[in-house]
């Protein structure tokens, strides 16, 4: 069996350049197992010697580790925090500040769920504060059906129901058989395709020098084996401003233990880098 895996891994590689062996081990043997009983195959040998001659099917193995699961307001502990902490605290600061701009990337946004769900927080807030600090917020994922969905801001009735009755009625209108958020909220969010594991790059380009007081990144170091997370966690870090907060899913927190973020109010997955001189 392992002499077929790598020889799947290598194969894939090598007809269309993404590499398997970057996912954790358990997460490549459970979405190679659940595609070779959806091809209709027991042996992964015999899955291999198909996959070989179909290339429909070499897609559609590669398309079923795309990981786009999202939510609106996901960790309901995390934005409250958000909201009665956090974000108040980021608007008195900028405000009385000379740079008075928050600046937000959503990494790994899928359909734009988790950005959408920061946007709608932060216009509510900072009406309520009359705050006239400059939120930007730059939202990347690697797959482009995504992010064109997220462009779009449409989403089924059953995607809706985390997102408070207030935030529904003032954020969104019926579209069809949908419900569409308003151009002010779309338009407050940048998104474009980024793929977090370019080595070339450290931010996504639109966001032009990286330097986020917020980073939401949540449930996808897990999907990766170590020396990939630490390439993930490394990256997010640098793009961190002094003191900056990191967002991540609830069961993470082992993960960034080591990388000089602490959590700020346990057992919410909220990290902040720590702070050092800015001129040394």
């Amino acid at each position: 069996m392992q002499k077929a895996k790598s020889d799947i891994i290598r194969f894939i590689k090598q007809s269309t350049g993404q590499d398997l062996s970057k996912y954790d081990e358990d997460f490549l043997n459970q979405t190679l197992e659940e595609r070779i009983k959806g091809a209709g195959f027991q042996i992964l040998r015999d899955y291999y010697a198909f996959l070989k001659v179909h290339p429909e099917e070499t897609k559609n193995l590669v398309r079923s580790f795309n990981i786009t699961y999202s939510e609106f307001f996901r960790d309901p502990l995390v934005f409250a925090l958000l909201k009665q902490w956090i974000l108040p605290s980021f608007f008195s600061k900028k405000d009385n500040s000379e740079k008075n701009e928050i600046r937000i990337w959503s990494a790994a946004a899928a359909a734009g769920q988790e950005a959408y769900s920061l946007a709608m927080l932060i216009d509510h807030l900072k009406m309520f504060y009359h705050s006239n600090t400059t939120v930007q917020i730059f939202a990347s994922d690697i797959c482009l059906s995504e992010i064109e969905k997220a462009k779009e801001g449409s989403y089924p009735v059953d995607q809706l129901q985390k997102i408070p009755s207030k935030y529904l009625n003032e954020y969104f209108y019926p579209n069809g058989k949908c419900y569409k958020l308003i151009p002010r909220i779309r338009e407050s969010v940048d998104f474009s395709i980024y793929d977090i594991l370019d080595t070339k790059t450290i931010s996504p380009p639109d966001s032009i020098y990286g330097s986020f007081d917020l980073i939401y990144c949540s449930n996808l170091f897990i999907y990766y084996n170590a020396k990939i997370r630490n390439q993930i966690v490394q990256k997010l870090k640098k793009n961190l401003t002094n003191g900056g907060l990191l967002i991540t899913g609830d069961s993470e927190g082992e993960i960034l233990a080591k990388y000089k973020l602490h959590a700020v109010c346990p057992p919410a997955a909220i990290f902040q880098k720590e702070t050092t001189p800015e001129y040394q």
